[in-house]
């Protein structure tokens, strides 16, 4: 898999591989005489010989020559390397990488890359079991060794990607995806690719994850293509269609709840004219209760949406929602049964296991009362978080600070009764009684302080 950039340790010199490689491929081929490989680069093969066999190092203009020949020799063995995917499991991978080392040994490689990407992308026959490992063993070898501010490291990855998608190779897949998660925001920057070339690479992403049902993965990488399309380009047809199948992916997939990403897409908000019946629906998932959900339904079919298959889950997602909105919107945090019975439509004895699956979904936290019959409320996700949200939250602050003060009245209170408390005590003390005239006869007092400084 795509991680740290590796070398290929390859030994000999160019025309001693190349000649290599050209005899291997005439030996697939099953050719000999005059029609082969190795006779028709023949002349290039003995020129560079020349020029790189004398005891001095080669000037610019022998350098030149050289790299013209390299280029000659490459033009011919590239296109005749197809025939490479037919060769024994055990000298394919070396007589793929001999390829890679000779394109690596002219400037302008990448004019070879797209060939050989489409003879990678294609299956080796040769193997139906192992072939797929070695498909991705080679292009994984490809993209390492290509200097990581390459742009051209991107076509390679998205063959890479085909082929992940194409061979169900679910190992191959497993390991790409944590060098997504690390490395992808790097390959981006160095890739300076624009937003429609970003747009695929998130799309053939989504389509990979999808193919191995990995829905979260896929629904992430649909959001991220849906981020970088341009508002000038929100209503055209290429993001219109995908606006449309991410709204989809979102409905039918349990796990996603929160919709306010979508809401506020252009090219989202652009359906409300292309397509008014699924962004209808998106406001009643975003926003609106059960019994909404259930108008839109006598008007609206799922099938005609194409979400019919994920006609359970919305329905289950729907009342998940609702149930989150009525523990959020309740003001003394606390839900009785019998509202949730009603706003769900479902039976007073199953609000309980509704209940817990709103927990378990991460939308509230909160106990159940079995003996007050009521979901008493700790925490409460809000769906959409407006005007009617602040004027709510402005109202609960109101009443913790009301609280508050009844707080800092008892404790002054207190205070104060404590300190008179404290002074009643001392003058007891110092001999006051509790009631009449607390003064004492002037000597009485003065005899009093000099005991107590002779007692010191």
């Amino acid at each position: 898999m795509p991680g740290f950039s590796n070398t290929l340790l390859i030994e000999g010199s160019f025309y001693e591989l190349a000649e290599e490689l050209a005899q291997y491929l005439d030996t697939l081929q099953k050719t000999d005489g005059a029609n082969t490989i190795t006779s028709e680069i023949s002349p290039q093969l003995t020129s560079i010989r020349q020029l790189e066999s004398d005891d001095q190092p080669p000037n610019d203009a022998q350098k030149a020559q050289i790299i013209k020949e390299r280029e000659a020799i490459l033009g011919v063995l590239v296109p005749r390397s197809s025939v490479l995917n037919t060769a024994p499991e055990k000298e394919l991978l070396a007589a793929y990488n001999l390829l890679i080392h000779l394109m690596y040994q002219v400037p302008k490689f990448e004019n070879h890359l797209a060939r050989l990407c489409k003879f990678l992308s294609e299956p080796f026959p040769i193997s139906s079991q192992f072939g797929p490992s070695l498909q991705v063993t080679i292009l994984t070898t490809l993209f390492n060794t290509i200097s990581s501010s390459n742009p051209v490291r991107y076509r390679v990855f998205m063959v890479l990607l085909e082929v992940v998608q194409k061979t169900s190779n679910s190992a191959a897949f497993e390991a790409l995806k944590p060098q997504l998660n690390t490395n992808m925001p790097k390959w981006l920057g160095a890739w300076a690719l624009d937003s429609e070339d970003t747009q695929h690479l998130y799309e053939e992403i989504a389509d990979v994850a999808q193919s191995f049902g990995d829905l979260n993965m896929s629904y992430e990488y649909l959001l991220k293509a849906l981020e970088v399309i341009p508002p000038s380009e929100a209503s055209s047809e290429d993001s219109q269609e995908l606006a449309s199948r991410i709204l989809k992916a979102a409905f039918s997939n349990p796990s996603v709840y929160d919709f306010t990403p979508l809401t506020a897409s252009d090219s989202i908000q652009a359906l409300r004219k292309s397509d008014p019946s699924l962004f209808e629906l998106l406001e009643i998932l975003a926003g609106d209760d059960y019994s909404t959900y259930q108008d839109f339904l006598e008007t609206n079919s799922l099938d005609s949406l194409s979400l019919s298959s994920a006609s359970s889950v919305i329905d289950t997602k729907m009342r998940l929602l609702t149930l989150a909105s009525l523990a959020a919107a309740s003001s003394n945090r606390s839900v009785p049964y019998s509202h949730i019975s009603s706003s769900l439509q479902v039976p007073r004895e199953d609000v309980e296991m509704w209940v817990i699956d709103t927990i378990r979904a991460g939308l509230v936290e909160g106990k159940l009362s079995q003996l007050k019959g009521e979901f008493l409320v700790q925490r409460a996700t809000y769906r959409v978080f407006g005007e009617k949200q602040w004027t709510e939250i402005q109202g609960r602050l109101m009443v913790w600070r009301r609280s508050l003060e009844g707080v800092l009245g008892v404790i002054r209170t207190e205070k104060e009764k404590y300190l008179r408390e404290g002074l009643t005590q001392d003058g007891q003390a110092n001999g006051y009684s509790g009631g009449g005239d607390r003064r004492q006869p002037r000597g009485q007092r003065m005899q009093t302080r000099d005991m107590d400084f002779g007692g010191d």
